[in-house]
């Protein structure tokens, strides 16, 4: 089985791809250019390298957030055209999730990421990837909090953990190699679940908030949109 596995979750663009359960390409991009630029040059030009046609990847796996709106949404929109063009199955997978398999210690993994204005994604995951702090929008006080209310060793896994290491009194950032770029994990969790059902139409990414367009809508139209969808209920 080939696997092609996608992430636009942050500013590093990543195409990995797997055969039978190997990866024989990994291709990561952190630049200026947007996922939109690069993503399918990218995809076009790893597959060429490997000798390979789109028609022959089987199964593929989106990082469905949460992250960057801009990037899941073409992301997502990118890995749903090739699935449904192509007649193959897409296995969303969690940003967070994935972020956290990037290790595979034994200690409770916080993922995390950066959401601006002093606030992270992140979630706590135990050493069988359960989850044991939700994962979602929080300011860093708050997770913080959380976290050292758990009394254990944790591992801060994600390029902020240095920024915010001091904010957790039992954490340990990682090397710079786990925080990021999570196609290999992605193609893990994606053979773990490639036998669950996901409905392809109904998939979106996880964004876990409004829009930066959403938050800054004036009330007016806010009223407007929301008397629109009323009436046509």
């Amino acid at each position: 089985m080939n696997i092609l596995a996608i992430d636009t979750s942050t500013m590093i663009s990543t195409v990995t791809i797997a055969s039978d359960g190997e990866i024989i390409g990994d291709f990561n991009v952190n630049q200026q250019k947007t996922h939109s630029e690069s993503l399918v040059p990218m995809i076009e030009n790893l597959l060429n390298l490997l000798g390979m046609e789109i028609k022959d990847i089987d199964l593929y796996v989106i990082a469905k957030g949460p992250g960057s709106f801009t990037g899941l949404r073409i992301g997502m929109t990118i890995a749903k055209t090739l699935a449904q063009v192509n007649g193959k199955k897409l296995i969303p997978i969690s940003t967070l999730l994935a972020l956290a398999n990037n290790s595979s210690s034994d200690k409770l993994k916080v993922p995390m990421l950066d959401a601006r204005g002093n606030r992270v994604y992140g979630g706590v995951f135990d050493k069988d990837f359960k989850e044991i702090i939700k994962e979602d929008l929080y300011t860093i006080e708050d997770f913080s909090d959380l976290v050292n209310d758990l009394d254990q060793e944790v591992e801060l896994i994600g390029e902020i953990g240095k920024k915010y290491q001091d904010k957790f009194i039992k954490g340990k950032t990682l090397p710079l190699n786990f925080n990021n770029c999570i196609g290999k994990s992605l193609i893990k969790l994606g053979i773990a679940d490639k036998d669950k059902n996901f409905n392809l139409y109904e998939m979106i990414p996880n964004y876990l908030r409004k829009s930066q367009a959403e938050r800054e809508m004036p009330k007016e139209l806010k009223d407007r949109l929301n008397d629109k969808k009323n009436a046509q209920i």
